[in-house]
Formats: structure tokens, C-alpha cells, sequence
């Protein structure tokens, strides 16, 4: 199945040189609302990273206008299963080895990384691809997924509901058709703390306090072929010289990629 991303012609060079889509932190979205969303004064957000997009072909007029730009602005579509697949095997937890092997998209230096731990994405179910849900109030919706009990020296058992966060936006934004890829990841590793009998309150503690990662995004690696299918739609307002510039990157980095112009050109006027 093809998706489709609005974006611009800086952001097309760094998707082809690096062959990676960037998923940026749910905060640090355009969503004011969605991106402030809490559970028991966590700011959960923090810890959702999300790459937008539509399965909607038809061109928009209104997501080329906020994503693409007045100029410079290009639609590319892909297959929904683009990433990368690793397969692991035993992995070293600090001296504790996994038992058994997965295939995820998620690379094992990511999953044993000190300062963070990423939700494995074991396959495109909706946990890590979904369609948005377009709601009156977002805030409903996530303000009791986050549950501690059994509160007792400053310890507890915690209960997460991931789901929620990244999931619904407000019905003002019901225009963009959005369906988008989420990542989880938590400020700690819980992993590498093998049978601590404390895990569960360094994992509290790190929400609670609301630690911060490290970064405010996250490349995730494309499959080795997928740019060869990679198409492109240029803006309705593209320039000659944009043109140029949108094929001399196809040319350097996916030769057997597909241009072409927009089916608004002739009767769309973004600038």
C-alpha cells in the first residue's frame, strides 16, 4: 500500500542521502494540544516520536500549503512497510543475554543504549502504524492512561497505556486524513537492569520526574531497495530551478525513482 508525505526539498535530500525517515518528538509538533498531552503530571509526549502521513492520493491543498511551503514544497510516496528489519539474537543487556531471537525494525545498539529504550516494532500493527482519531477533547483521552498503585515507600506498581498518546487529535484537524508511525521510548533501560529488583521504581522515578532524552528525534533506516520505488510529486508552484534541484537528487541518490509534476499546477496558486 502507498502512503504519501508533504515535505519540502530539504528535507527529500536528507531522506535520500540517508536513506532514513526522521520521526520527531510529539511536543515538537505543530499540534499544540496533542503535543502538551498528560497522565498523572507525566508529560508522555516526551517520550512519543511520530513520521506523519496520509493514505489519501489525492492531492492536498491544504498540506501542501503547511508542509510543502509557498515554494520549494514535494509529496513523496512509499510502501507503508518501508523500514529496515533486523534480525537479533542473544543480546548482551550488560552481562544479561536475551533468550531467544526477534526480527524488529528497531537496531540492537538502540535497544541496549544506556540513556534510552525504544519500544521494539515487531511488525505495522497499530501500535507503531495508525489512523488518527479526530476527537472534541484529546486530553480525555490520555489523563488517566498512566496509573501508579500500591504506593508505599516511594514505590508502586505502574500501569501504562501507550496507545493513547499519539493517537487522537482534535476534529479541527480532521482536514489532514493523517495516518502516521509512532515510536515509544523511555529516558531509561530498563533492560539493562536484568533482575534489579528496583526496575520498576527507576522506571517511575524517570517518568515522574519527567527526565529527558537525550535527543529530539529519531532516523529510522529505510529498506535497501524502497527508494528504487520511491515516488515524487513536485509542488504546484515548483519552480524551474526547484525542478532542476528535485532531479539532479534523484539522479545522485534513487535513479529509478518516479517524478512528476502536480495535477494542481494549472489551477493552484500557493504563493
Amino acid at each position: 500500500m502507498k502512503i504519501y508525505h508533504y515535505t519540502n526539498l530539504e528535507s527529500l535530500a536528507m531522506i535520500l542521502k540517508n536513506r532514513t525517515i526522521r520521526f520527531n518528538r510529539l511536543d515538537k509538533v505543530d499540534d499544540l494540544e496533542e503535543g502538551s498531552a498528560e497522565s498523572l503530571g507525566i508529560r508522555f509526549c516526551r517520550y512519543v516520536f511520530v513520521s506523519c502521513w496520509t493514505e489519501n492520493s489525492e492531492e492536498s491543498i491544504p498540506l501542501w500549503k503547511m508542509y510543502g511551503g509557498d515554494s520549494g514544497g514535494i509529496r513523496i510516496s512509499m510502501e507503508q512497510e518501508m523500514f529496515q528489519e533486523y534480525f537479533i539474537s542473544d543480546l548482551d543487556f550488560g552481562g544479561l543475554k536475551s533468550q531467544g531471537s526477534i526480527i524488529t525494525k528497531i537496531p540492537p545498539q538502540s535497544l541496549t543504549h544506556p540513556d534510552f529504550w525504544i519500544l521494539p516494532i515487531l511488525d505495522y500493527n497499530d501500535l507503531f502504524y495508525r489512523h488518527i482519531k479526530y476527537v472534541d477533547d484529546v486530553f480525555q483521552y490520555t489523563k488517566d492512561c498512566i496509573q501508579i498503585t500500591n504506593i508505599k515507600d516511594g514505590r508502586g506498581d505502574m500501569n501504562m497505556q501507550l496507545k493513547p498518546f499519539g493517537y487522537y487529535k482534535n476534529k479541527r484537524w480532521e482536514f489532514q486524513d493523517e495516518t502516521r508511525f509512532v515510536l515509544y521510548i523511555l529516558p531509561c533501560n530498563p533492560m539493562l537492569e536484568g533482575t534489579n529488583p528496583e526496575v520498576s521504581s527507576i522506571v517511575i522515578q524517570s517518568l515522574l520526574g519527567n527526565k529527558l532524552l537525550p535527543f529530539t528525534y529519531y532516523d529510522m533506516c529505510l529498506k535497501d531497495d524502497v527508494l528504487n520505488k520511491i515516488e515524487i510529486t513536485l509542488s504546484p508552484s515548483a519552480s524551474e530551478a526547484e525542478k532542476i534541484i528535485a532531479q539532479s537528487l534523484i539522479d545522485k541518490y534513487a535513479p529509478n525513482a518516479q517524478i512528476s509534476n502536480s495535477t494542481l499546477g494549472k489551477v493552484v496558486r500557493l504563493k
